[in-house]
């Protein structure tokens, strides 16, 4: 076995033991692998690189967490691999300095630094910027209920100093892409302007930082605010850190955080942060910042519908050059409806099986598969099958339903069908006019209101919807 194979099957293996999304895509993918050493007593040593200090210094330890995950998970591939385990040591070279640490853009208008670091010893406690190289627009997958927000980051990067969407506030519930597309715009920004200053974070390494600048010196304190506000792009994950600690709350963490944010904008320059809730929903943030938080744009990330799950699958199978069969995709889509994350970690295991084991991968593998994690296929309500279910449940034909007659006795099927599609499809009301024979989507829009009105009037039709509504999620 070669060395790239070895790590492929080891960071397979540290799925299982590192948690996903950003601390895996860090700690691990970044990591490149060099070369692979039989040593003497019959192990191993795969030496890997990385560019940021802070992940050399992780793996350094022998007894540390990464270390430890790493030799259990070198054991299980190599045993899959070879048929023999064997014990693996990593060693991590430090090669270069972040990709980020770069300098303010080169344009004669742009803000002068207000604060100017003295000496680079004073700095040597800042976290490195890391932006994940794969967080891109061209990986993210658009759907319609984030394509708006897609768009306005593309905005964002394709025009920086000046936005109208400043900030850019992305939130959601967890692992559903709300960092890959905010790297995404540094990413973007770094690629159109090399010269670029961006600085990616977590809301928990910017308290961290202040706490040890505060710890320090003047001097100390004056190059921390120089690292955080003399950028063009500042990205902050999960702001609604910023006051889970009654604590670091009074060490006025939120004030500096407050005149870091205002400085930035002032300059003219981006800021773009995610949190698991809304502005105004995120307790013990004070009133001025959830003010400042809600005056750009506002990007509500939701659960991505069956289409862009498979989309997300298909991207995942193309990255790793391996042909998945699409019932194989369709049926861990129509499964795993929870987040990207859950998503993309059924993948990883499936991915292992077709690397690392003979097995063919078809949808029967995929369901044991999904059944070991506690998935199952949920059954995919689409316009057609409401439209025979509604036919069915009034005793008409589906034909009628599609077609132009006016009569009672087809005319609120037909607008009860076009009521349930819209409910529980994703389907816009165009798509949802299409689908019942060319119908405009103010017709659409008419009868689901209609319906709407009726069921508060009419006792007998809010049950039959309800038992349509059962019989559709049986």
């Amino acid at each position: 076995m070669d060395h790239f194979q070895l790590w492929d099957a080891i960071k397979l293996e540290l799925h299982n033991s590192i948690a996903e999304g950003f601390t895996f895509d860090t700690y691990v993918n970044s990591l490149t692998p060099v070369t692979l050493i039989s040593n003497d007593n019959g192990t191993g040593t795969l030496y890997l690189t990385t560019t940021h200090k802070q992940v050399e210094e992780a793996w350094k330890q022998p007894n540390g967490d990464y270390f430890q995950a790493f030799a259990q998970a070198a054991m299980v591939a190599t045993q899959k691999i070879s048929g023999t385990p064997t014990f693996i040591q990593p060693t991590i070279t430090l090669l270069a300095d972040s990709m980020t640490s770069v300098a303010p853009f080169a344009d004669s208008t742009a803000s002068q630094p207000i604060f100017t670091p003295t000496s680079n010893n004073t700095m040597d406690f800042l976290t490195d910027s890391i932006l994940n190289p794969n967080y891109r627009f061209d990986t993210y997958v658009v759907s319609q209920a984030n394509g708006e927000a897609y768009n306005v980051a593309r905005s964002i990067a394709e025009n920086p100093i000046g936005s109208q969407y400043n900030p850019m506030f992305i939130y959601g519930e967890s692992g559903l892409g709300k960092t890959h597309l905010m790297q995404a715009i540094g990413n973007e920004i770094i690629a159109r302007n090399p010269d670029a200053k961006v600085k990616f974070i977590t809301t928990e390494e910017f308290t961290n930082d202040w706490f040890e600048a505060l710890r320090r010196t003047p001097e100390v304190v004056e190059a921390f605010k120089a690292e955080y506000r003399n950028v063009d792009l500042l990205l902050i994950d999960d702001i609604q850190f910023l006051a889970s600690n009654k604590e670091k709350t009074n060490l006025n963490i939120q004030e500096e955080f407050f005149n870091t944010f205002n400085v930035i904008t002032r300059n003219n320059h981006q800021v773009v942060m995610t949190s698991d809730k809304a502005p105004k929903d995120i307790p013990g943030i004070e009133d001025r910042l959830v003010s400042r938080f809600s005056m750009g744009y506002k990007a509500n990330v939701t659960l991505p519908d069956i289409a862009t799950r498979i989309g997300i699958l298909r991207n995942e199978a193309e990255n790793e050059n391996i042909h998945i069969d699409n019932d194989v995709i369709e049926e861990i889509a129509a499964a795993v409806d929870t987040n990207i994350r859950d998503l993309k970690g059924i993948f990883n295991k499936l991915v292992a099986k077709v690397k690392f084991t003979n097995e063919p991968v078809d949808v029967k593998v995929a369901q044991e598969l999904l059944e070991a994690e506690n998935f199952e296929r949920h059954r995919v309500i689409t316009i057609p099958i409401i439209q025979d279910a509604v036919a069915e449940y009034f005793n008409v034909n589906v034909d009628d339903i599609l077609g132009k007659k006016r009569t009672q006795e087809i005319v609120i099927p037909r607008q009860i069908a076009m009521y349930l599609a819209r409910e529980i499809t994703q389907e816009s009301l165009p798509a949802i006019g299409r689908a019942f024979g060319g119908k405009d989507h103010t017709t659409v829009m008419h009868s689901t209101e209609k319906i709407d009105k009726l069921i508060e009037e009419d006792r007998n039709l809010d049950l039959q919807i309800r038992e349509l509504r059962e019989k559709l999620h049986e």
